[in-house]
């Protein structure tokens, strides 16, 4: 019995378009060897912006290791800020294992080489125990910034310095305010 691939909507859609270009280059005249059709649909379908394959056990010391690397090399976020990535914890559920990590992010100044205020960036890397050891797969890895509602995860969202900033910002505008108020 041959029961058919199941593939994702992104997956037939990236190949119904490539279908469609090849046919049409196909018209024209062009003729592509297989490599070519396997390079025209890699251009189509989304790249990870961190690749999470590099997760191992222990997690903790690999999920950290693979944070610096998003922070410092892939986003560049080292060239405008200064950051400090601390383990806070893990906890447990039914299915999934769940380790946290906190990056607290600063902007010092030739004014202020102490920076008044930083945003925190909360990250949470999941490993799913449901499935045997030889079909988990690689665990998923979210962020979240502080003041905000919503996980990005890092395989399709780069974390970019204006958010920090923005976090940042804001926290300073509250500091004057406060200043404004005379309570302290």
């Amino acid at each position: 019995m041959n029961i058919p691939y199941i593939m994702s909507y992104e997956d037939q859609a990236v190949d119904a378009v490539v279908s469609v270009l090849n046919r049409a280059r196909e018209t024209l005249g062009e003729r592509q060897t297989l490599k070519q059709f396997a390079a025209s649909r890699d251009g189509f379908s989304p790249k990870a912006k961190v690749a999470l394959t590099t997760l191992k056990c222990p997690l903790v010391i690999t999920s950290e290791e693979l944070i610096r690397n998003a922070i410092e090399k892939k986003w560049n976020l080292t060239d405008d800020l200064m950051y400090f990535l601390k383990y806070i914890g893990s906890s447990k559920d039914e299915c999934s294992q769940y380790y946290y990590f906190e990056a607290v992010f600063s902007q010092p100044t030739p004014e202020y080489p102490i920076p008044q205020a930083t945003a925190s960036v909360f990250f949470r890397v999941e490993d799913r125990q449901i499935d045997p050891p030889e079909f988990r797969g690689v665990p998923t890895m979210t962020f979240r910034i502080e003041g905000h509602r919503v996980d990005h995860d890092v395989r399709f969202v780069m974390l970019v310095p204006d958010w920090i900033l923005a976090v940042i910002q804001m926290k300073i505008k509250l500091f004057r305010r406060i200043e404004g108020i005379y309570m302290f």
